[in-house]
């Protein structure tokens, strides 16, 4: 059986993050072990048990005593020299911050997949000031395979690293049956981790402030410092504003199904899959104009200018006091999220590590046959020049050979008699010829 490692910090039961991106990867690791064996490692955490679940074996590498961010930063130090006593068949890195690269794909004596939950050297360089971006550019170019999550990551990574296979596959979920209330008075919800800036949880506050007819939901965990920061911003604001923490299970399939709204206020998103789980629920989704969230499409929710406070609170305002729009776009959410069932998803990856693996294990007969057709695929501008070089060089041997060729006679009788110089392996091919050689110069 091949052996498949996943290597991601993040983790389902991680208080301070357990996103979107531990869930997609604990349900793609799920559905490899169908196949393969899968070994997932992750960051540890206060109460993190290493074992097997969903026949899969978890095992929490030794860096949560870093805390959180310092944490992250161990964790992709730590993954390559993980790589040198640990050889899988495919090795599946998702990239962590605050550089979304490493250096695995030079110690692993396998293919890597880079998978871009998330680019995040541009934003971290806008936060700091440091030049992550060219760090994370010169890390990127290291890799010769990724996933990734939309049209604009493939752009980039494929800039990056020209040489490399990018593969779009967006999340998936299960997707909830047809039926429920359309038109649900709910609150406005947002779901997901607390990173007030990343998130914008600053700006829906202020948005949310200046009205006191919209009601709000917070729900989701981040480290102790971003908890605080955002208890900060709700002071004064009352009980319009809920700060649920995290939930799962039922508890988050109730917010989903009474919200009337779902609210991702985001600066900076890859995917953001609780805006999906809220479509899956009929639920309409008030955005920024970014790039990576164009997916959500026109039809299920209303896009605002990003990072313009007025604008979303009039969004808000819109949709949670017309029930008839807000029931046709909840419609059209449902009708999209169909696109992005968890089972295609995960599919699509199965069948990437089976081909990395048919490379990988091919018998090394037609291993040689792709090393000679890569090897053959030389384009005609490489062959001209090569051609070109040739006739240069036998020109030059003609000038050279030319003034040997009008030595006068008594020259080339002179050198005649210059003795052969003896050569074992000419010989030993062409005995007779230089026997007859040797006594021709005898004889003058």
């Amino acid at each position: 059986m091949s052996r498949v490692v996943v290597s991601i910090y993040d983790d389902l039961g991680n208080p301070h993050y357990g996103g979107g991106g531990a869930a997609v990867v604990a349900r793609v690791a799920a559905r490899l072990a169908e196949e393969h064996e899968v070994t997932v490692y992750c960051g540890s955490y206060r109460g993190a048990v290493s074992g097997v679940r969903d026949g899969v074996r978890y095992v929490h590498l030794p860096v949560g005593w870093a805390g959180p961010r310092g944490g992250q930063i161990l964790f992709t130090l730590l993954v390559p020299v993980l790589a040198l006593v640990v050889r899988p068949d495919v090795w599946i890195e998702s990239l962590t911050p605050p550089v979304s690269a490493s250096l695995l794909p030079l110690v692993a004596r396998c293919p890597v997949v880079g998978l871009v939950q998330m680019l995040c050297g541009a934003d971290m360089q806008r936060r700091y000031g440091l030049p992550f971006e060219a760090v994370e550019r010169r890390g990127l170019a290291l890799y010769r395979h990724f996933v990734v999550l939309n049209d604009v990551d493939a752009r980039l990574v494929g800039e990056a690293s020209p040489r490399a296979r990018v593969t779009v596959i967006p999340n998936g979920m299960d997707l909830p049956d047809d039926g429920g209330d359309d038109t649900a008075e709910g609150p406005v919800l947002f779901l997901g981790r607390i990173d007030v800036r990343q998130k914008g949880l600053d700006l829906l506050l202020a948005a949310v402030r200046d009205d006191p007819t919209i009601r709000l939901d917070i729900a989701g965990s981040g480290t102790a410092a971003e908890e605080a920061r955002l208890r900060e911003l709700t002071g004064g604001l009352g009980d319009r504003v809920r700060l649920l923490g995290r939930v799962d299970g039922e508890a988050k399939e109730e917010l989903l199904r009474s919200c009337s709204v779902m609210v991702v206020p985001s600066r900076y998103e890859t995917f953001c899959l609780t805006a999906l789980e809220a479509m899956a629920h009929g639920r309409p989704v008030i955005t920024f104009d970014l790039e990576r969230l164009a997916w959500i499409g026109a039809g299920a929710g209303l896009t605002v200018p990003a990072f313009d406070v007025g604008a979303l609170r009039a969004a808000i305002v819109r949709l949670t006091g017309d029930r008839a729009l807000r029931a046709e776009l909840g419609r059209g959410a449902r009708v999209r999220s169909r696109a992005f069932d968890r089972r295609v998803a995960e599919a699509r990856y199965s069948a990437l590590v089976n081909d990395l693996l048919a490379d990988t294990l091919a018998p090394p007969g037609r291993q040689r046959l792709r090393h000679a057709d890569s090897r053959a695929r030389v384009s005609s501008d490489m062959r001209d020049t090569a051609s070109a070089r040739s006739r240069a060089a036998l020109a030059r041997a003609a000038r050279w050979a030319e003034p040997v060729s009008r030595w006068p006679n008594t020259w080339r009788r002179t050198c005649s008699r210059v003795p052969l110089a003896r050569s074992a392996l000419y010989d030993s091919e062409s005995p007779s010829r230089s026997s007859s050689t040797s006594s021709g110069s005898e004889q003058q």
